[in-house]
């Protein structure tokens, strides 16, 4: 079945019967195919060709009927909005009309096969990597003929030659470090100048050639769901390539905010798009702006455009059986498109993670998008506030008192369980740099991170304190990954030994969440004693809880956890210990003595 996937996805069929010198080329349809018994019966398709003056589409099956047709203002789009009434292939019929001339192309309705999407939430551990960058499973794609974006090695924005493959190559190490769901930065085709990041789409439809290939990206998928990872798919809605088809010529002029000739380059003020009082202005400004000033802007307030992305998301999403969607530049898409969109695809996919990213350090602006009122059908966000604070606290010094007032405000959002906690992606700097290698720094971090509300998210090499600065130093190859990588940090053999003592501390917090998820589900209660900031978190059930604290202070200090976790304890679990000196624990107190600058992780029982 895998050897003819990729053929079966994309099967059109051309024909031409003419007797005079008209014809029609036609290049593909968009989505490529679909299926039956879906909520989404009615079916918009977009097809491209080379010129579709004077042509008229017309159907005669019994797997379809034909609903409606649009000529667009640019002749190189045909539309057509079909109801699927069952599974089959079927003829869509064009002919000129005036020439007798009919040119006939081939579309399928598969036989759609149910599968449950895994649920993600506070008790998951979600690992971000780019393929480019994690490891070149397959050296036979690394030169691709015309491609205008080669491996370049030495380049600081080239690409490395990483891959799906490599991916499926080290997925018993993933498993060993026990993360829980799997987000790959793009992997539609970016056949554009320095795009290894794969947020330069050039067919969206397609996989870019240098990451693989269909048959590669759906064993990649089945091999997760086989060790119980999931998988999110990086997706774009806000922007394409500037050599993108609906760039060089969309439908009609909606469809895009501005031209490839004349458009504004976004300012990036998502406070200006949150402002209450801001003028109409200001608030479009970043909406209908050119992200990084050269790629194409879709216009989501156009509803061809919503209808165009809600069709793409869940043709992924059934073809791939993925588990989640990560929504990239989330802010600077028009809202209320958005909200159409993502309403859409829980109607298809009621159990779908759809994470939007909206890249703001500050919480207040941050809550626009996720609070009781925003009906955006988002189950996440990516809590950069949290990251903002933690980083304050931890390398700037920021008094513990405001860091605990601060975290008391999460009213603002609605579910803040739910949302994405982390301290590196690949838009920030390495934190691992940001603490200049200081271990206890960097664990004190991530006990945050791990013990307190949400769902944490690990960048590749997290794990095992990879440094870098900014974009591009932030994306450096994965060690062991790459034919030029100088050890393998895969490997336990291969890593140094500051390496592995993250690894394990890593695979330690990652662990308790998956042993104990009912835990994580669990209201947090947190409370701040003289300087030492303290979370609990009980399961009701089992009465089995977690405790974890942190000093800020340079003494040793004890602190009383009797308030925030009720009950009496036997045991514990320790998680993490001090870095630096001992840490006491009473139970037939519930209390503890923790040293300076330091933190700790434990499981009562």
């Amino acid at each position: 079945m895998r050897k003819s996937m990729k053929r079966t996805f994309f099967i059109i069929l051309l024909f031409f019967t003419f007797n005079t010198g008209f014809a029609l080329e036609i290049s593909h349809a968009e989505p490529p195919n679909w299926w039956n018994n879906m909520e989404h019966d009615t079916l918009k398709i977009l097809v491209y060709g080379d010129n579709f003056t004077g042509w008229q589409a017309n159907i005669r099956s019994k797997n379809v009927k034909l609903l409606h047709k649009t000529s667009y203002p640019d002749s190189h789009y045909y539309g057509l909005t079909l109801k699927v009434k069952k599974a089959g292939d079927f003829t869509i019929n064009f002919n000129h009309s005036t020439e007798d001339v009919t040119v006939k192309l081939l579309y399928s309705i598969k036989e759609r096969k149910p599968y449950a999407i895994k649920s993600i939430d506070g008790s998951d551990v979600v690992y971000l990597l780019m393929p480019d960058r994690f490891a070149d499973g397959d050296k036979n794609n690394n030169d691709i003929p015309g491609h205008q974006d080669p491996v370049r090695p030495d380049h600081r924005w080239g690409r490395r030659g990483g891959d799906i493959r490599g991916v499926i190559d080290h997925l018993d190490y993933l498993e060993e470090l026990g993360i829980t769901a799997l987000w790959m930065t793009p992997i539609y085709e970016n056949n554009y100048i320095n795009c290894y990041h794969g947020y330069s789409p050039t067919n969206s439809y397609e996989i870019d050639p240098f990451m693989g290939n269909f048959d590669t990206y759906h064993e990649l998928v089945e091999a997760c769901h086989a060790r119980g990872i999931k998988v999110i798919q990086d997706h774009i809605v806000n922007h394409i390539a500037p050599t993108h088809p609906l760039a060089i010529n969309p439908p009609s002029p909606e469809w895009l905010n501005g031209s490839i000739n004349e458009h504004e380059s976004c300012n990036y003020r998502i406070l200006d798009i949150t402002d209450t009082y801001g003028t109409s202005e200001k608030h479009t400004f970043p909406v209908k702006s050119w992200f990084a000033g050269y790629l194409a802007d879709m216009n989501m307030a156009y509803p061809d455009v919503v209808d165009y992305y809600i069709y793409h998301a869940i043709w992924w999403i059934e073809t791939m059986k993925l588990d989640g969607i990560r929504e990239d530049t989330y802010a600077y898409s028009d809202l209320k498109g958005l909200s159409r969109w993502g309403k859409e695809l829980k109607r298809e996919y009621p159990g779908l993670f759809l994470l939007g990213e909206i890249m703001d350090f500050d919480r207040t602006r941050l809550s626009y998008y996720f609070n009781e009122g925003q009906k955006n059908y988002l189950s996440s966000i990516a809590d950069f506030g949290l990251s903002s604070e933690i980083y304050q606290l931890i390398v700037e010094d920021k008094p513990i008192n405001d860091f605990y007032h601060e975290i008391a405000n999460d009213f603002i959002y609605r579910e803040p369980n739910m949302m994405l906690t982390f301290m590196d992606n690949h838009d920030m700097g390495r934190f691992y740099s940001a603490v200049h290698s200081d271990l206890q720094k960097y664990f004190n971090a991530f006990t945050l991170l791990f013990g307190m509300r949400g769902i944490p998210q690990l960048y590749y090499g997290d794990e095992i304190g990879m440094s870098g600065g900014h974009d591009p130093l932030n994306r450096n190859e994965f060690p062991g990954g790459f034919a030029t990588s100088q050890h393998n940090a895969f490997v336990k053999e291969g890593r140094s030994e500051e390496e592995d003592r993250i690894f394990k501390q890593f695979k330690a917090f990652i662990k308790v969440r998956k042993d104990y998820p009912e835990i994580f589900d669990a209201t947090m209660v947190h409370d701040l004693q003289h300087d030492i900031y303290l979370v609990g978190r009980k399961d009701a059930k089992s009465g089995d809880a977690l405790l974890f604290a942190y000093n800020s202070s340079r003494k040793t200090q004890d602190a009383d956890f009797t308030n925030i976790l009720k009950g009496r304890f036997n045991t514990y679990i320790m998680i993490k210990a001090p870095v630096k000196g001992d840490i006491k624990i009473d139970l037939n107190k519930n209390s503890f003595v923790l040293p300076g600058n330091e933190s700790m992780m434990i499981i009562l029982k």
